[in-house]
């Protein structure tokens, strides 16, 4: 049975449109539905359960009287102060999805109805080698993966330059996830769902913005924000872009299902990764190596300036390859 986001309003086009882009973008762990009027709103929630209703100013006191949904948001025409929870109508359907995830966010005792078919799969990209085009690799690999199922993308970087390269603002970033997740609250995954950004279907949390702020963070939290995204969301596979600035870089790697290492041909980088397998093997982490996978990208001639193109490029055929090759392509 779905959990249902009801939409109330006489305007049938623009609900249309809104349910419509709730529905296919997916990411949103409600069901919408559109409702011309507050008696079949209310018919219909006699069968089953409405959590949420954004609802237009002529229905809203109506819905206040007639239903009750977990949460009742008003669809306001003016930007203007109200003592209810309102977003304003008229924006992108993006931005007013992202208030509603952060009004839902805030409340005690609504979930996310979350009921995971199947484990989460932890990708890990990390190598000692620097400018081997790692982070072109993972989301390269990523925006294959997402054709096929639920795929989450964190860059781990003290400068991953995504925020430039996607053309995105960030509203919010990876540090006010964590610190959200720090305070106790209980609507995590409205809070996440909230931020993500996406590249094609590669759904992409914004990375933290201050190194300062990538290098405090413990070992601890770090596999709390794993363990959480693992409960608390719908994701299939969840991608880690891994760099030395982290904590815990070891233990990360080790909770992976999976990790690439992306390496050059030269001698100096043969050396670096040799020193580095010997290292881990020392630490007592031989197990990394066991499910690593070294790759070294031939020489390409040229590299899309967007992520986006980067399945169509040199570099996309090279991972395509990898995939058939791969257990992850099964």
């Amino acid at each position: 049975m779905h959990h249902i986001l009801a939409v109330c309003d006489k305007d049938e086009a623009y609900a249309a449109k809104l349910v419509n882009y709730i529905n296919l973008r997916g990411g949103f762990p409600f069901a919408a539905r559109y409702f011309s009027s507050v008696e079949r709103m209310k018919t219909f929630s006699m069968q089953q359960k409405i959590e949420v209703i954004l609802v237009s100013e002529e229905y809203y006191k109506e819905a206040e009287e007639k239903t009750k949904p977990d949460k009742l948001i008003l669809l306001g025409e003016k930007e203007i102060q109200t003592n209810f929870e309102m977003v304003w109508k008229y924006q992108s359907a993006a931005s007013l999805m992202k208030q509603v995830l952060d009004i839902l966010s805030k409340e005690e005792g609504i979930h996310s109805h979350i009921s995971r078919k199947k484990k989460l799969k932890v990708i890990g990209f990390y190598s000692p080698v620097k400018r081997a085009l790692q982070t072109s690799f993972a989301l390269t690999l990523g925006q294959f993966l997402a054709r096929k199922a639920r795929t989450l993308y964190l860059n781990l970087e003290a400068c991953s330059g995504l925020e430039a390269v996607t053309g995105c603002g960030f509203a919010k970033d990876l540090s006010d996830l964590l610190y959200y997740l720090q305070n106790g609250k209980n609507g995590f995954s409205f809070y996440l769902y909230g931020m993500t950004e996406k590249i094609s279907d590669l759904e992409l949390l914004p990375p933290m913005r201050c190194q300062l702020d990538l290098i405090s963070i413990t070992t601890k939290e770090w596999k709390q924000l794993l363990y959480e995204i693992e409960v608390c969301t719908e994701y299939e596979y969840l991608l880690l872009d891994l760099s030395d600035s982290i904590q815990g870089l070891y233990e990360i790697l080790r909770n992976c299902d999976r990790v690439y290492t992306v390496a050059a041909e030269d001698e100096i980088a043969k050396a670096k990764l040799d020193q580095y397998e010997k290292m881990i093997t020392q630490c007592g982490y031989e197990d990394i190596l066991e499910k690593t996978r070294n790759c070294s990208l031939p020489q390409l001639t040229c590299l899309p300036k967007h992520p986006e193109r980067m399945t169509v490029s040199e570099l996309g055929e090279e991972v395509r390859i990898l995939l058939k090759e791969d257990f992850y392509a099964k």
